[in-house]
């Protein structure tokens, strides 16, 4: 029986599950060619070659650094309004290989800024051992280090004027005894100094019963008034002096110089005074007495209860604990009045909260920074060395300036820890080590610890982790429904981003139970969040023992909780290597993926979702691949719709970076169907990797534009196309790169029963395939049947009698092309080719056979 059928689509891309199964329009491999749903599966352009450096004459790329290369990571930054893409190593090599640590592009002009190692032994941890983490604040660029915990050193102004008191002698009172007592530091001998003040009234009576009234003879003395009067007028003089004395000697100065003379005399001389106040140094331990209720005598030491009591007088970076009953304790400094900050003599000061201990940021981060003329990205290990280098305002990590190191999370979580994820969130810098989330002060990225430790502002420093989440590693997040989505090897974490983030209100939950799903970083395309997963699979061919696998997260019919959809759910080992990198474009919506397991290509999913719903309308896998010549993938990133591709690319003993430049588009090219584009002019000047006397590959190929687009000639046969095709112009319009091959193998046809199933007990003998093209150059067909590929179809563009069918022109056509197959549908598969640099798209097909089945299906 004669059976005629087409294919629904052409445009599905790959799947792997069994031919019969799969879904109209999938195919068996697809390489080079753009699904598109509106025009057909068309060929993918060539790319153009951006920029690429020489960065190595010397070392050959061994296998060994072909898998450093492999630990290349792409991370796109602005600055000032231009976007930059930064390629840095991820991972640890050994120290010393040539392979540079990083390279940065200009997105906007498409070139190479040249990188300048500030401090490189200081930088060490992050050439050799590999950055951990990266992210941008402000006009920075911040790197954590896969080999460096952050470092800090701890200054202790507590303990270094842990000597050093005073007596503050806050008033005088009569008759009052004031002690003070010092153990001296330097060898312990106590010193007691006491000091009784007088009494306020005189303590003499006044008696004038000596003064005789009468002489010895026994008449009366004459002088008897007088001798009285006079002894009366001296005690009043007395008692008056008395007086005064008592009143000077209750002043606090008058209190302060007795004591202090008293501990002199003893020989403790590590003492002074200023005013009523008695300061002395060189002191294990003290105490004071007023001999009352401590209120007219009062030491300030190293801890009071009380900030009140602390006296006007001290020396300048004197820190005192202030520990009240039942209350967390803090620090005060004292500011000297005179000098103005913490150094000078005892002198009257200003007291304000301080750190007992001081914790001081040392060997955190590696900063980066653009020049001023764009041209050079600076990297140091240091702010200072940044700002050295670059003559920016760089800002330093801020030292603590509450607390104390006895106090609980009073030295942050990723000090000494590997740092696993940088961010941005909220204003504020996101640092994660293993499972504990830190975030730093709003607005001052480097400032990690609280202003106070009385009060907790909104803007403080936090520190957070959720619950089962302990033993977790955190390593990736994207900004996702204003929520910052997080990535652990066994969950996924988030934290709201619908309210402001403060000390009080910040928690993390957890969103999902997602394994390995950290290797790569996830991207966002709409409200659809993408993620690699990968399994072991040791039995695959390629660098990696592992295959790959995407999924994504979509918001679910209930708030804040997304929903998890494999989308390479019908590929098994297609997808080699773990994905170390997704890019995606919105226009079209297209995920990039590269793997460890490709070294030359990526993988390519486009889709296209129903509106107003969760379903997918259209979904399609493949995967573009060029020659060796073109370079080892290292990074991609997209910019204004287009990707671009890093590789390094090897010609003897040289090394060259190199950014491609690739788009979906899926119209006419308007150049030849050439990788690693380059003008001709600059092929013959030798100007970059590809040279007329210096590179020249065999599969390289010219390709002409304009007029005669789409003539061309391999680079073996360039001089004879310059000259008759090009005129030997100086600079033709023609463009030089690599030829790369396009093809599709579509599922060959089954027939169906009512309801829809395939046929499989029958015999369906294909005789052709229809092939509907576009704007095609060229075609061939090979048929593979029995474990041999047969050439049985060639196609070169020209048709009879088409009016672009001219000589010396390359005719692009339209029609429908007839393949010859002649065999059972299970025992043939269909490839379909493009040919040397000519444009290729197929937009439908058809099919032709013969059924052969003598049962009656029911």
């Amino acid at each position: 029986m004669k059976v005629v059928s087409s294919y629904q689509s052409v445009v599905r891309g790959v799947s792997e599950q069994v031919p019969q199964q799969r879904h109209p329009g999938q195919h068996y491999e697809q390489v080079n060619l753009v699904s598109d749903p509106v025009r057909g599966l068309a060929r993918r352009h060539g790319s153009i070659t951006l920029d690429e450096k020489l960065i190595d004459s010397a070392s050959l790329m061994t296998p060994t650094r072909v898998a450093w290369a492999r630990n290349y990571r792409e991370y796109s930054f602005f600055v000032a309004g231009t976007e930059y893409s930064l390629v840095y190593q991820a991972y640890e090599r050994t120290a010393g290989d040539a392979l540079p640590f990083c390279f940065v592009l200009n997105k906007d002009t498409g070139k190479f800024l040249n990188v300048n190692l500030v401090d490189a032994a200081a930088l060490a941890p992050w050439i050799d051992g590999g950055a951990s983490a990266v992210t941008t604040v402000g006009q920075y660029v911040v790197m954590a280090a896969q080999k460096l915990g952050p470092g800090y050193s701890v200054d202790d102004p507590f303990t270094l004027h842990g000597q050093q008191a005073v007596a503050w002698v806050r008033g005088g009172a009569y008759s009052r005894t004031y002690t003070l007592k010092v153990t001296r530091a330097s060898d312990s001998a106590q010193f007691t100094a006491t000091y009784t003040t007088m009494s306020s009234s005189y303590p003499y009576l006044l008696n004038t019963s000596d003064i005789p009234a009468t002489n010895p003879d026994g008449s009366v003395n004459k002088d008897y008034q007088k001798l009285v009067n006079d002894r009366v007028y001296a005690y009043n003089s007395a008692v008056n002096k008395w007086v005064g004395d008592a009143a000077a000697d209750i002043q606090p100065q008058n209190i302060a110089q007795k004591l202090i003379d008293s501990l002199v005399s003893q020989g403790f001389v590590n003492v002074g005074r200023l005013g009523g106040t008695v300061y002395f140094d060189n002191a294990k331990a003290a105490s004071a007495d007023d001999a009352g209720d401590g209120s007219l005598l009062r030491l300030v030491f190293n801890e009071v209860d009380d900030a009140a009591k602390l006296s006007g007088v001290h020396a300048p970076g004197k820190v005192v604990r202030i520990k009240a009953k039942g209350a967390d304790p803090y620090y005060m400094v004292a500011t000297g009045d005179q000098s103005g900050n913490t150094t000078g003599p005892w002198q009257t000061v200003t007291w304000k909260e301080a750190a007992a201990q001081v914790i001081t940021p040392g060997q955190v981060f590696a900063l980066g920074a653009v020049s001023v003329d764009g041209n050079t990205f600076h990297l140091a290990s240091t702010p200072a060395g940044l700002a050295a280098a670059t003559g920016y305002t760089v800002p330093g990590y801020v030292p603590s300036k509450s607390g104390d190191t006895a106090t609980k999370g009073a030295v942050p979580y990723f000090f000494g820890k590997r740092i696993t994820l940088l961010t941005v969130f909220q204003d504020r810098l996101v640092i994660v080590a293993n499972g504990v989330v830190f975030l730093s002060k709003t607005g001052d990225y480097f400032n990690w610890f609280r202003d106070s430790a009385i009060t907790v502002k909104d803007d403080d420093p936090i520190e957070v982790y959720a619950l089962g989440a302990e033993d977790d590693i955190i390593r990736r997040s994207v900004t996702y429904s204003k929520d910052l989505f997080m990535f652990g090897e066994r969950k996924q974490y988030a934290i709201s981003g619908r309210v402001a983030l403060t000390p009080k209100t910040a928690a993390i939950m957890t969103a999902a139970n997602e394994r390995d799903s950290t290797y790569a970083q996830p991207c966002v395309v709409g409200n659809l969040l993408f993620y690699g997963k990968y399994a072991a699979s040791a039995a695959q061919t390629g660098p990696s023992l592992y295959a790959g696998a995407m999924s994504q997260f979509q918001l679910g019919l209930f708030q804040d909780t997304p929903e998890t959809f494999k989308v390479s759910q019908q590929l098994g080992l297609y997808l080699r290597g773990r994905p170390v990198e997704l890019t995606a474009m919105s226009s079209p919506s297209t995920v990039f993926m590269r793997t460890d397991g490709t070294d030359n290509g990526v993988y390519v999913y486009s889709f296209i979702d129903q509106p107003g719903s969760q379903q997918r309308a259209f979904d399609s896998w493949s995967r573009w691949q060029w020659a060796p010549e073109v370079g080892q993938l290292i990074g991609m990133t997209v910019y204004k719709a287009t990707l671009y591709v890093f590789t390094l690319r090897t010609r003897g003993t040289e090394t060259w970076v190199a950014c491609e430049q690739f788009t979906m588009d899926a119209t006419l090219s308007d150049r030849p169907y050439l990788d690693m584009q380059r003008r001709a002019k600059d092929y013959m000047g030798n100007t970059g990797f590809l040279g007329k006397t210096t590179n020249a590959p065999t599969n390289g190929a010219v390709g002409a534009a304009g007029d005669i687009l789409f003539m061309g000639a391999a680079l073996s046969g360039f001089d004879a196309f310059w000259q008759d095709m090009l005129g030997s112009a100086a600079d033709p319009n023609a463009y030089v790169g690599m030829q790369y091959d396009s093809y599709v193998t579509p599922t060959q046809p089954f027939t169906r029963d009512q309801n829809n199933n395939a046929i499989v007990n029958g015999r369906l003998v294909v005789s052709r395939y229809s092939v509907s093209v576009a704007d095609t150059g060229g075609m061939t067909a090979d048929l593979q049947a029995n474990g041999t590929s047969t050439q049985v179809f060639s196609f070169n563009g020209r048709l009879v009698g088409h009016s672009n069918n001219r000589p010396s022109m390359q005719p692009v056509t339209t029609t429908v092309l007839n393949v010859p197959a002649g065999r059972s549908n299970m025992e043939h598969k269909i490839t379909m080719k493009s040919v040397r640099w000519l444009p290729m798209t197929i937009t439908a097909m058809e099919w032709v056979g013969q059924f052969f089945n003598n049962a009656r299906r029911v």
